[in-house]
């Protein structure tokens, strides 16, 4: 008897090889595009409130930090239209803060469901942007905070911004 005979006369014993090595094959596709380490921590941009000079922080820090001059440090989002290595092209599209009562909330734990909406709002109600022209500082999920992050796209012509982090 030939496999293909053995294989029609058997066909409920294939049907259940075949899927089980389909969720095998399954298992190491996700397995292989799953990061190790889904929150990677890299250097990004702050900038001092003081002189607005910019400098260099963790990821996971939450504005506002203090800055080397002592006073508070908001993320800055910085961009280029050319290579992000030319400092001459580069440009701050926008910063980023959290009030006070925002940060508490990010780093309480989130036991309870019913504190965990209220604190959601809080956050919500707390992320901060601004135009670093302007200096007017505004809820990032409003109107005006979309239009901030929007305005980059026209700052480069023809061309996309880059994102632009420390040295990279």
């Amino acid at each position: 008897m030939n496999l293909r005979e053995w294989m029609n006369q058997n066909s409920a014993a294939v049907t259940i090889i075949a899927v089980v090595l389909l969720l095998i094959s399954l298992g190491v596709i996700i397995m292989t595009l799953t990061p190790n380490n889904p929150s990677r921590i890299v250097d990004v941009y702050f900038m001092d409130t003081a002189d607005e000079a910019l400098f260099t922080a963790k990821s996971d820090q939450l504005p506002p930090v203090t800055a080397p001059s002592g006073k508070e440090g908001v993320r800055a989002f910085v961009f280029s239209c050319g290579d992000c290595g030319d400092k001459a092209s580069q440009f701050v599209g926008w910063l980023e803060t959290y009030t006070a009562e925002a940060k508490a909330a990010i780093s309480a734990p989130m036991d309870d469901p019913e504190a965990g909406m209220a604190s959601y709002e809080l956050i919500e109600n707390g992320h901060m942007v601004c135009d670093p022209v302007s200096k007017r500082w505004v809820m990032a999920n409003s109107e005006h905070g979309f239009k901030i992050m929007d305005m980059i796209q026209t700052k480069c012509g023809e061309g996309m911004p880059t994102p632009c982090f420390p040295g990279r």
